[in-house]
């Protein structure tokens, strides 16, 4: 049976932890009209948004700005932010729980287990988002350990969803269509001819991660967005669906390449995310 909460509530408790790793954690948040939200671990003080972005929306229930103004401002906003050393690309899965002798993996695992499937043209993408990354990214799966609401709630109060979670790294999963789990942590197995995989900790991948030199935030976005394209190259259904996301987001004004835009780069990130189901996270 299913997991019986969605992936996108996992997400949410998922990534509030992810945002406690680290000092400064920054994940692009759009927002309606084109404008870009800023979460509170941003650290820019108000009074440097307002001065310098005098349209700034001011509604309780959603805080940002029009992604037109980040170029005026990208040099003085990266001087105004810690470096960004690393990111984290996360695919969430929202996994089986399967507990009968008659299920395809058993012979595997002699016990109840996880399993989730992989997207063909996602996990290539994510693969050689990874390649082009030269190491200041890594690209993971991450699946509850856990099925049922209930533990969801526990977890999230107790903040131990990621130690309560199987995280796959994209790059050992190649070749397989099928994963599958017996418990927390970042072992597994691949299918269809079962392989042992064991992945990196979230703990690990950040220390790697952190031990980078960082960048200015607006060189760091920048980066990631021509990682991003660099992936797509030759796949002409992937660049489509990007073309078509990016555009969705802030129209074909700003939508053109130039690699001195943040509000491109921006773009970018976000359209990727939507249209490849897939969080981002800049750390620093």
């Amino acid at each position: 049976m299913l997991a019986e909460f969605k992936e996108k509530t996992y997400e949410k408790y998922f990534g509030f932890e992810l945002a406690r790793q680290t000092n400064v954690t920054f994940s692009p948040d759009q927002c309606d009209e084109a404008f870009l939200g800023f979460d509170d671990a941003f650290l820019v003080p108000g009074r440097f948004l307002t001065r310098r972005l005098p349209h700034m929306r001011r509604k309780r229930w959603a805080r940002g700005f029009p992604l037109s103004e980040l170029d005026h401002i990208a040099d003085e906003l990266g001087r105004h932010l810690p470096p960004f050393k690393f990111n984290l690309f996360v695919q969430y899965k929202r996994p089986e729980y399967l507990s009968r002798a008659s299920a395809s993996e058993w012979s595997c695992w002699q016990n109840s287990y996880f399993r989730y499937e992989t997207t063909p043209h996602q996990h290539v993408l994510l693969a050689k988002l990874e390649k082009q990354s030269h190491g200041r990214a890594a690209t993971v799966y991450a699946a509850p350990a856990f099925w049922r609401s209930e533990e969801l709630y526990t977890h999230a109060q107790s903040e131990t969803i990621i130690t309560q979670s199987n995280i796959a790294s994209v790059g050992r999963l190649n070749g397989h269509s099928r994963f599958s789990y017996l418990s927390a942590g970042c072992a597994g197995k691949g299918h269809s001819d079962p392989v042992d995989i064991e992945s990196q900790r979230i703990a690990q991948i950040f220390e790697a991660g952190m031990s980078q030199e960082g960048r200015a935030f607006n060189q760091h976005i920048k980066s990631a967005a021509l990682q991003i394209e660099e992936a797509v190259k030759g796949d002409e259904l992937a660049i489509s669906l990007l073309d078509r996301a990016r555009t969705a987001i802030v129209g074909e004004v700003v939508a053109r390449p130039t690699s001195e835009s943040l509000s491109y780069a921006f773009a970018t990130i976000e359209a990727f995310s939507d249209a490849f189901d897939v969080s981002y996270y800049a750390f620093g």
